[in-house]
This record gives C-alpha cells, sequence and structure tokens, in this order.
C-alpha cells in the first residue's frame, strides 16, 4: 500500500510550503505566548466590555485563554492554507496536468498511490502542529519558566538580581526574598506595591505554595491506599491545593505533607504546624464574622470611592489611581477618602493593600500554564485542521479539474473559517452559525473551563477518517482522463 517513491515526491513537491507555514505559525505563537501582558490585556478587556469586540477580547485574563484567538483564528486560517494548496497539488493537479498518467503507468498500483499521498498530507500537517505546540512550549517555558515550575514575575527577576540567585530557583524557595529586606524593598517596587502590601502578598504566595506541594504528597498517598478501591471515583481520591486553602487540617495527618510544606515556608516542620493551626484558627474566626460581613456596604463601591476621592485630593484622574493604588496611602488622598466614606486610616489602608494583594494574585493566576489544558487545545486544533483536510483531500480525488477541486475543496474550509471569524468577532452572532460550520465542534471555551468537549473531537475525527478513506476509494474506481 505505501509507495516511498510517491513519498518522497510529495515532500519533494510540498516541502516548502509546509516549512513556511510551520514557521510562521510558531513565530506567532512564541509571539501570543512573549507578549503577553497580564495585567494590560485584562485593562483593555475590561474597557471593551460592550463593544463589538468584547466577545474577542474577554478571554485576555489568563495566558492560556489569550491564545484561544490563535487557535480559534489564526492557527486556523493558516492550516487551511496549507491543507487546501497541498491537498489540490497531491492529486487533482496531477489529473488536471496528466502527470498522474505518467505515475500510473508505473509498475505502482493506482491503490498505492493515493493511499501515500493521503497518508503524506496526514503526517505533514501532524508533524506541522507538533513543532508549533512544542514552539510554544518552549516560549513559555524560556519566558516564564510557568510549564516546569512557578511562574516568574517581576519581583522574581529583581530579587534574583539582589540576591544573585537564579531566577528558577527563588521561584521555589521564595522565603529568601521575604529574609532579606534589601530583596523585600526590590521585589515590592517591581509589582507596584509598598512593602506592606507586598509582605502580605508574598506570605499568601508562599503559603498557597506549600499547600500545592502538600496536597500532591497527600493525593499520591491516597491513590495507594484507595488505587484498587472501585467505590472511589478518581475527583474522591486526588486533593486539591483548593480543598487545603479551605481545610488545612488536612495536612497534619501526613508527615511527608509537613515536611514538603516546611520546606517550601523555610522553617521547621513544628514552626510549620504551629502555622498550620494559626490558619485553621484564623479560617474559623471568619466563618463566625460572615454574617457580618454581609451587611457591609460593597467593597467594591467603597474602593471604588476611595480611589475618586484619592484622585480628585491629588488632582489626579482616577485611572491613574487605580494603576498606582499606593497612592491611597498618601496623607492627602487618605484624608479625603475619610470624609468621602467614613472609614478610618486602617481601614483604608488594609482596602489598598487587599486591592493591591488581589491585583498582583491575578496576574499570577493569568501566567500559570496548565500543560493538560494546553494538550487539549493543540490535539483539539490538530483534529479539527486533519478535518479540514480532508475535505480538500475528498474534492481534490472527485474532480478531475483542478479550478472546481480549488472551489470547492478551498472554498468550503475557507466559509468555515468566515463563520468562526464571525463568531468570534460578535457577541450576539445566531446561534444557527454554530450549526454551520465545523470549527464549532472544536470547543475551546469547554477546553478552557475544563468542560465537556471530548465528543466534538470525535466527531472531527470521525469527519476527517470518513472522508479520507471515501477518497481513497473514489480515486481507486473512477475513471481518470489518462
Amino acid at each position: 500500500m505505501f509507495s516511498k517513491p510517491i513519498f518522497k515526491q510529495s515532500i519533494k513537491t510540498n516541502w516548502k510550503l509546509w516549512a513556511i507555514i510551520t514557521i510562521v505559525a510558531s513565530v506567532i505563537l512564541s509571539g501570543f505566548i512573549i507578549g503577553y501582558d497580564a495585567a494590560g490585556y485584562a485593562s483593555i478587556a475590561t474597557a471593551a466590555e460592550g463593544t463589538a469586540f468584547s466577545s474577542l477580547l474577554s478571554s485576555m485574563d489568563s495566558l492560556l485563554g489569550n491564545l484561544e484567538n490563535f487557535y480559534k483564528l489564526i492557527a486556523l486560517i493558516l492550516g487551511i492554507v496549507y491543507v487546501v494548496f497541498t491537498a489540490n497539488t497531491l492529486v487533482v493537479s496531477k489529473v488536471d496536468s496528466g502527470s498522474m498518467a505518467y505515475t500510473l503507468s508505473t509498475p505502482i498500483k493506482r491503490s498505492s498511490v493515493i493511499f501515500t499521498k493521503s497518508l503524506y498530507l496526514i503526517l505533514s500537517v501532524i508533524l506541522m502542529y507538533v513543532i508549533v505546540s512544542l514552539a510554544g512550549l518552549g516560549a513559555s517555558q524560556l519566558q516564564y519558566n510557568n510549564v516546569t515550575g512557578y511562574p516568574i514575575t517581576e519581583d522574581i527577576e529583581k530579587a534574583s538580581e539582589t540576591l544573585d540567585k537564579s531566577e528558577g530557583y527563588l521561584s521555589e524557595h521564595l522565603y529568601l526574598i521575604k529574609d532579606n529586606e534589601q530583596a523585600m524593598r526590590d521585589a515590592a517596587e517591581a509589582r507596584d506595591m509598598d512593602l506592606d502590601a507586598y509582605s502580605i502578598y508574598l506570605g499568601e504566595v508562599i503559603k498557597d505554595h506549600s499547600y500545592e506541594e502538600a496536597a500532591e504528597i497527600i493525593t499520591d498517598e491516597r491513590w495507594d491506599i484507595y488505587e484498587d478501591d472501585d467505590d472511589m471515583e478518581d475527583d474522591d481520591i486526588e486533593i486539591t491545593t483548593e480543598e487545603l486553602i479551605e481545610n488545612p487540617a488536612m495536612i497534619l495527618t501526613s508527615n511527608d505533607a509537613l515536611t514538603a510544606g516546611a520546606s517550601v515556608q523555610g522553617i521547621s516542620v513544628n514552626e510549620y504546624r504551629q502555622f498550620l493551626a494559626d490558619e485553621i484558627t484564623a479560617l474559623e474566626a471568619e466563618k463566625n464574622e460572615e454574617s457580618k460581613e454581609k451587611s457591609q456596604p460593597n467593597d467594591e463601591l467603597l474602593l471604588q470611592a476611595v480611589i475618586d476621592s484619592s484622585a480628585k485630593a491629588l488632582n489626579m484622574n482616577s485611572a491613574q489611581v487605580e494603576d498606582n493604588l499606593i497612592l491611597i496611602k498618601d496623607s492627602t488622598a487618605l484624608e479625603a477618602s475619610m470624609k468621602a466614606t467614613d472609614l478610618n486610616e486602617e481601614q483604608i489602608i488594609t482596602m489598598a493593600n487587599h486591592a493591591m494583594v488581589s491585583s498582583a494574585r491575578s496576574v499570577d493566576a493569568a501566567l500559570e500554564f496548565d500543560t493538560e489544558t494546553y494538550f487539549w487545545l493543540s490535539l483539539g486544533l490538530l483534529i479539527l485542521i486533519l478535518a479540514m483536510s480532508s475535505v480538500s483531500f475528498f474534492a481534490s480525488t472527485l474532480f478531475n479539474r483542478s479550478g472546481l477541486a480549488l472551489a470547492i475543496g478551498g472554498g468550503i474550509p475557507f466559509a468555515f473559517f468566515l463563520l468562526t471569524m464571525v463568531q468570534q468577532l460578535m457577541d450576539d452572532a445566531p446561534v444557527i452559525l454554530e450549526y454551520l460550520t465545523i470549527t464549532t465542534l472544536f470547543d475551546t471555551d469547554a477546553i478552557l473551563a475544563s468542560g465537556e468537549f471530548g465528543w466534538g473531537l470525535v466527531a472531527l475525527g470521525t469527519i476527517a477518517f470518513v472522508l479520507y478513506a471515501a477518497s481513497n476509494v473514489i480515486f481507486t474506481k473512477k475513471d481518470l482522463p489518462l
């Protein structure tokens, strides 16, 4: 079935277009990742709310969400360009020009010719998107260190210079920053916070990292215990960081988890035990005051009132204060805010600290890289392009004229792309558009939200298999104008 000479010929004829598309897609994806500005894009997305571009920009609140537009638009159109022209070159252009007659005059069977050409198209698409995906992984790792470790943010970059430590090492030993006053000051300045707010921020990050390490160990221990228990679901066995944040007492049941958590904090196991005891007490106190908090004014409205009054007192606009919340702590701003909100100085400072910490944590969360999500985005795109390629290849084997095959085999995928672009750009796009394009089966929103998306990918894979199989049968049995 496989013909080595036909495969070599296919590579020789199409490698230049393949290389160009692969390089362009890799560079653009790397650019999307390296140029990502979590804080800046969040502001853009907020400003675009209610406009025609809000749907397109709403996903920019995370690094992987920002890539949604690459996967749904740029990578899609580049893939379509490659498969449309390559499918046309592989079969119908050979028939139309008469060169297929020479190929079929050799001892190579017609079934081997079409099987090898379809195999070339499939394998070239797979290789293309494997390379593109690896380029994205490499770019993210080099820029943020977030594939194999914790994201490297501006404070870590600055503190690494002060402490003369590598950024990767420091991201896993943040307590070194906390133990050095100058590193704390430099790091705080890098994150646009004062020392008080940054101390709170750094403490929360270190705590969460310790919980994350502990969660992995506890989960491994539970797998050893419940692996053969049919009554236990995977989700029941796994312990997440979020669960430990809500119930840190679970860490006290595992000596290995205690050791790992203490190591992240840079303290002894006994000190970590006391830290957890204090956290448990603080959580119980928070629960007891929940009812009181419900009767308090909306924190967001209060913060906005503080920002507006501070801006007025400092002869600035509110946007400038929002970009630099330290200004709220200015004595003039504090006095104006206390008059405008009836809050005392301590409450306003606490509110400012909370706002700065929350903003910084949002940026950290945006830079997190979920390898599993990235894998499904990449695999989904690959299967979608394979489905598109099967449409073009089917048209290339069905028709004997290159122009007609290109019009059908290229027109349908490009129509799918245009419908997708309309869906991405319009918030109120007609629902019927979802049923007019197979790109809907590649549900990036569901993948990013860890929802249900598997059946869509199965459907795309089925389309590709059926059309490639039909292409092989049609070409083998059809009458050719030889």
